[in-house]
C-alpha cells in the first residue's frame, strides 16, 4: 500500500448528528435518575453509511471509527449487522481507571487513552497497554501493512526493540480539514449531509475514512486543541513512516552526536570555558550562551534530528545523565589516578 497522504484521506465528522438514549444503568429500579438522557451518535445514519460500504467491499482502504459503542442504543438493530459485515474497519475501545471499555459489536478494535503530562497536554500514544492491549492507531498500522508489534518486557516490531511510546508528528491540523462552505479540496463531510448526496460513495473511493466527532472530541496537545481522531489519524502516519524502531541509523546518529559532546567536554574543561566567559563583557549573559551552545543547544538540535528523521524523542534525562557522568569522570580521573599510582608504589 502507498504512503497515505493528503488525497487519500476523508473525514466525516458526526458531531451535527446526535440521538438520544435512554440510560437504564443510573441507580437502582426506584431510582429518580432511572431513564436518564445521554447523547449518542445517530446509529440509523451509520448504519445507512456502512451499508454503502458494504456494497463496495473493495472499493475504500479502510475505516477508523473513533466513536464508542459501550451501551446499547436506538438503531442498534440497524448497524449492528452493517458494521459487523464491514471487512475493513477497526474501532474504539477505551482505557478507563485502568480497565478495557470494549464496544458492544464483533468489530476489531483499538485502546484510545489520550494520556496527559500533569492531566493537561496530550504527548504521547502508547503501543501497548497493559502488556498485551494494542492503541488503535497500532491495530490500523498491523492491518495495513506486514508490521506486527509484540511485548516479551520490551516492546518489539518484527523482531526488532522499539519505543512502547511514541510521540505523534501532526501531518494533519485542523486548518487541514476542509469543508463545504471553505475554500480548496474538499475532505472533511458532515454525517447527514454526506448520506443526502446519492452519489456519496464517490467522495469515498479509495479513501481512507476517518470517523469521529471533531467539534467536541477536543484534547490539548503541544500545537494547541485537536480532535482525538485527527490524533489517531496523526498516530497512524507518524507509524506508517518511522515504524517507531529502534534502527541503526539512529543509534549510529546517536553515537555521533554523543561523540561529538564527550569530545567537546574533554578538550574543554572548566578553565578553558570560564577563560571564554571572561571574554564576554556581561559575565551572565556570557555564562548563558556558552552553556547554551554547547549543551542545551546541541541537545534540542538532537532531538530535532530524531523527530524529523526517525520519528523518535531523545529523552533529556538520559542525556543529561550521560553528560553528568562524562564530567564526573573528567574532573575526578586526576585524583583517581594518583590515588591508583600510591596505591601501587605502597604495595
Amino acid at each position: 500500500m502507498k504512503s497515505p497522504g493528503k488525497k487519500n484521506v476523508v473525514f466525516i465528522d458526526v458531531s451535527k448528528d446526535p440521538s438520544l438514549a435512554e440510560d437504564s444503568e443510573y441507580g437502582p429500579p426506584d431510582s429518580t435518575m432511572r431513564g436518564a438522557q445521554r447523547v449518542i451518535t445517530d446509529r440509523v445514519k451509520l448504519a445507512k453509511l456502512f451499508s454503502i460500504l458494504n456494497q463496495h467491499p473493495d472499493g475504500y482502504k479502510y475505516v477508523i471509527c473513533d466513536i464508542l459503542f459501550d451501551k446499547p442504543g436506538p438503531g442498534d438493530s440497524s448497524l449492528k449487522p452493517q458494521i459487523e459485515k464491514l471487512r475493513k474497519i477497526v474501532i474504539s475501545a477505551i482505557w478507563d481507571n485502568n480497565k478495557l471499555v470494549k464496544p458492544i459489536y464483533k468489530v476489531p478494535s483499538g485502546v484510545v487513552n489520550y494520556t496527559a503530562i500533569n492531566k493537561t497536554t496530550f504527548t504521547k500514544m502508547p503501543i501497548f497497554y497493559k502488556d498485551s492491549l494494542k492503541s488503535l492507531p497500532v491495530c490500523l498500522f498491523e492491518k495495513t501493512t506486514p508490521y506486527r508489534f509484540t511485548k516479551s518486557y520490551f516492546t518489539f516490531l518484527n523482531g526488532r526493540p522499539t519505543f512502547n511510546t511514541m510521540i505523534p508528528e501532526f501531518y494533519y491540523r485542523p486548518a487541514d480539514m476542509v469543508t463545504a462552505d471553505q475554500k480548496g479540496n474538499i475532505n472533511t463531510y458532515y454525517l447527514g449531509e454526506l448520506l443526502a448526496d446519492p452519489d456519496c460513495f464517490s467522495v469515498l473511493n479509495n479513501k481512507f475514512i476517518v470517523i469521529g466527532d471533531f467539534a467536541n472530541d477536543l484534547h490539548v496537545t503541544y500545537l494547541g486543541r485537536m480532535p482525538g481522531s485527527l490524533i489517531l489519524w496523526n498516530t497512524y502516519l507518524t507509524l506508517y513512516k518511522h515504524h517507531a524502531s529502534i534502527s541503526v541509523n539512529w543509534l549510529l546518529m546517536l553515537f555521533f552526536f554523543y561523540f561529538l559532546i564527550s569530545y567537546w567536554i574533554i578538550i574543554h574543561p572548566e578553565k578553558k570555558i570560564n577563560e571564554i566567559h571572561k571574554k564576554i563583557r556581561v559575565p551572565f549573559l556570557s555564562k548563558f550562551l556558552i552553556n547554551y551552545i554547547s549543551f542545551i543547544g546541541v541537545l534540542v538540535l538532537i532531538n530535532i534530528f530524531s523527530y524529523f528523521y526517525f520519528g523518535t524523542f531523545v529523552s533529556l534525562f538520559y542525556i543529561a545523565t550521560y553528560l553528568t557522568f562524562i564530567q564526573l569522570v573528567i574532573e575526578k580521573y586526576p585524583e583517581w589516578k594518583k590515588n591508583l599510582y600510591e596505591y601501587i608504589v605502597s604495595l
